[in-house]
């Protein structure tokens, strides 16, 4: 379903990803872990066409993205069949002056979704996210957990074929946390979408991954299925896991 290639992405004279080539299969979850400023969000933006200066390759379903994203969006058509791929930012990436409709909306009007249509999945979405009634709120009227569910609403009312999440639960507290980690879930099975996940929370990682990989240094220093990853079975995950001083990974 994804298929990156000797992806490497630089600022200036700064390295942050440097030549990783891995695979995501469709329906399946790849949680990306790693120190602060390990490349996680660089990673996610280049596989949205967000960051489209990047050596190596990037296919999404059999289609290179180097050129279709800069061309047509977030959306395209391959054959007879619609590849769509959507963000979900760490703070939510709403637009102050419009409210959770219009937010939610957003992406679908773009499209060129007929109006009957876009009310539809928007007025679907916000209820299956736990927002309904707060369609004519502005974000700045609702606390952070409701600001990612809105996120996760404008995503889901996508119905994208790729989800990409940048620490979705950063901020909530551990019962939110659970909350939306359980939407993530709900999202993933009744989409079958295919999904990567930049998170820290090990606790978040163990309940949603199908695999897990490490960055460290621009690459993959661990990428393995989740339950061999939290065996602990090499250096790098147990010196992360256990949150170490001392091992392969530099803590500056």
């Amino acid at each position: 379903m994804i298929n990156v290639k000797n992806l490497s992405v630089s600022f200036e004279d700064s390295v942050i990803i440097n030549n990783i080539s891995f695979h995501v299969k469709r329906g399946e979850t790849l949680v990306v872990m790693g120190k602060n400023g390990s490349g996680k969000s660089v990673l996610l933006k280049s596989l949205s066409g967000l960051i489209d200066e990047y050596k190596g390759e990037i296919e999404i379903d059999g289609i290179d993205i180097n050129e279709l994203f800069r061309q047509r969006g977030k959306s395209f058509k391959h054959g007879d069949s619609a590849c769509v791929v959507s963000y979900v930012f760490q703070k939510g990436g709403l637009f102050d002056s419009l409210n959770i409709f219009d937010n939610t909306a957003f992406g679908l009007r773009r499209m060129g979704i007929i109006e009957d249509e876009v009310v539809q999945r928007v007025l679907a979405s916000i209820q299956r996210v736990g927002l309904k009634g707060a369609e004519e709120k502005l974000p700045s009227e609702l606390s952070g957990g409701m600001q990612k569910r809105a996120g996760l609403a404008r995503a889901v009312c996508m119905n994208p074929t790729v989800i990409l999440y940048d620490d979705p639960t950063a901020g909530l507290d551990p019962i939110l946390t659970d909350s939306i980690t359980d939407l993530i879930i709900e999202i993933k099975n009744s989409l079958n979408s295919t999904s990567i996940v930049a998170t820290n929370d090990l606790k978040v990682a163990k309940k949603i991954a199908d695999k897990v990989g490490l960055l460290y240094a621009g690459r993959f220093v661990s990428y393995m299925e989740s339950s061999e990853f939290f065996k602990e079975s090499d250096p790098y995950t147990r010196q992360f896991i256990r949150g170490e001083l001392d091992g392969p990974i530099d803590v500056l």
